[in-house]
């Protein structure tokens, strides 16, 4: 099923758990909590800043990951950077399961050196320092099977496409 489609929005039984994770990461995003959970990676853990991430500042995103149904790591194509990046911060929920979802790289994209995409990524899990593209692309959450929450981390909400 696609965007639009007519389905009740209170049936959870039948909602795709991607949809359910990436709105609960909206969600967290959106409304800044004081609980705290001891599990360190689950994409439903609140408040943002829960799973680790080195920061000087208050983290305001939940990075993350999404797995095709074929189960390879789904990237979208960035403006002025070399590789398609897998990194993704939900901008909006619409229509049931469809995101708007932003992409996201570090910002030593340019300097690191690596040999392939996969290990240019893995460097990437490391870095502290991301930033927002001004890149965007809506999906439909039934599309994905799996969600993988990278790290929480704050990054400048006003995009700015012309540096690195």
């Amino acid at each position: 099923m696609g965007c639009g489609r007519d389905r009740d929005d209170f049936d959870h039984k039948k909602r795709n758990c991607v949809c359910e994770a990436v709105r609960a990461i909206k969600d967290i995003q959106d409304n800044a909590v004081d609980e705290c959970d001891e599990c360190k990676l689950d994409c439903f853990l609140e408040p943002l800043g829960s799973m680790v991430s080195p920061s000087n500042q208050r983290p305001n995103t939940r990075i993350f990951k999404l797995y095709t149904k074929k189960g390879d790591v789904f990237k979208a194509h960035t403006k002025k950077w070399p590789y398609k990046s897998p990194f993704f911060r939900v901008k909006e929920i619409f229509d049931n399961c469809c995101a708007t979802l932003q992409v996201v790289k570090h910002k030593c994209s340019r300097e690191m050196n690596a040999d392939s995409e996969d290990e240019f990524f893995a460097n990437a899990l490391g870095e502290s320092e991301w930033k927002l593209t001004g890149d965007c692309i809506t999906v439909d959450l039934d599309c994905f099977c799996a969600i993988q929450c990278v790290k929480d981390v704050h990054v400048d909400l006003f995009c700015d496409d012309n540096d690195d």
